[in-house]
């Protein structure tokens, strides 16, 4: 090991505290840890806000070193949120996504005051999308390419929605994009915009990307929900659309919330009068621009695009887009 690279485990690093703004919300963020300081500087400098005796914290999480042995050897790296530590520590390499994944759990543990889905969200125009999927559909992926596009980001991860207004509430971080989806974004931003790879996490090779500022600038991060989009990943297609059902679009929204239980009857009311406000859709995609063309034809309500029939196979009652 270089000596340079000795001393700085041994030197002591500096505790730095930020206060971010995500949404409705405001972090306050502590880390002794260089990586991590640096990524906040770089992929948050237009979210933090000088911090006053008025500022009101809506969450305090720290991320440090491991303990004992682990601060010097093998070093980790330890998420704490209101002086517990909810995870097992990660190796050090993996502090900065251990910090998103953090505030991630921390708003869908705690941010009951809205409908929480798992779900990429984007706006365009006055427009809503909230985009569902699985883990490894493509959801990230597709909602990187419209970011890039042109469409203003709220989140990749979680759409929050306001069970009075039924408004969805955006979060402007960055989004997480895994194995081949990090190269393939490569095409449509710049070096910087992209966090060092974070090697052999449970979800494979990670980076973070930073949206454009001029999206994430502009707040607040409302939109007015118009489209749901239920989106799965296939390099065998180009474009198959279809429309979903109410019944079936309410049963993926409560399939995919994580406090759909914990709200209970208003949990399911407000499922419920979203699907009523929204348009439904299910995108099988290989193709950036044709997936594009497709939820763009369908917000303006011209699309052709069938209704998913009760009893009916897929193959039956799909529109290709060539």
């Amino acid at each position: 090991m270089p000596i340079l690279d000795r001393l700085k485990k041994i030197i002591p690093t500096i505790n730095k505290h930020y206060t971010v703004v995500t949404g409705p919300f405001i972090i306050s963020i502590s880390s002794p840890v260089p990586s991590v300081q640096s990524y906040i500087e770089s992929h948050y400098a237009h979210n933090l806000i000088d911090c006053n005796d008025n500022t009101f914290i809506d969450f305090e999480i720290q991320i440090g070193f491991g303990k004992g042995i682990r601060r010097w050897f093998r070093q980790q790296a330890t998420f704490t949120f209101n002086h517990h530590q909810p995870f097992k520590p990660l190796p050090l390499n993996q502090a900065n996504a251990m910090l998103e994944w953090g505030m991630n759990w921390v708003i869908s543990s705690y941010a009951h005051q809205y409908l929480i889905i798992h779900a990429a969200t984007l706006e365009k125009d006055g427009n809503g999308i909230i985009i569902s999927a699985p883990s490894g559909s493509g959801k990230s992926t597709l909602c990187a390419y419209l970011a890039a596009k042109g469409w203003r980001l709220l989140s990749d991860e979680l759409a929050l929605i306001d069970p009075e207004t039924l408004q969805l509430h955006g979060l402007g971080r960055p989004m997480n994009l895994k194995n081949q989806s990090v190269d393939l974004m490569r095409n449509y931003y710049p070096k910087s915009a992209f966090s060092p790879i974070i090697q052999d996490t449970h979800k494979g090779k990670i980076s973070l990307v930073k949206a454009r500022s001029t999206y994430t600038e502009q707040l607040p991060l409302v939109a007015d929900p118009k489209l749901l989009v239920f989106v799965n990943y296939d390099p065998s297609e180009s474009c198959y659309a279809e429309r979903v059902t109410q019944s079936h679009a309410l049963t993926e929204i409560i399939q995919n919330s994580f406090n759909f239980g914990l709200l209970n009857q208003q949990g399911f009311q407000t499922a419920k009068a979203l699907v009523n406000k929204t348009k439904a859709l299910f995108i099988e995609y290989h193709n950036f621009q044709d997936c594009e063309s497709v939820i763009k034809e369908h917000l303006n309500e011209r699309s052709s695009i069938p209704s998913q029939q009760s009893g009916s196979t897929a193959s039956s009652e799909c529109a290709h887009i060539t």
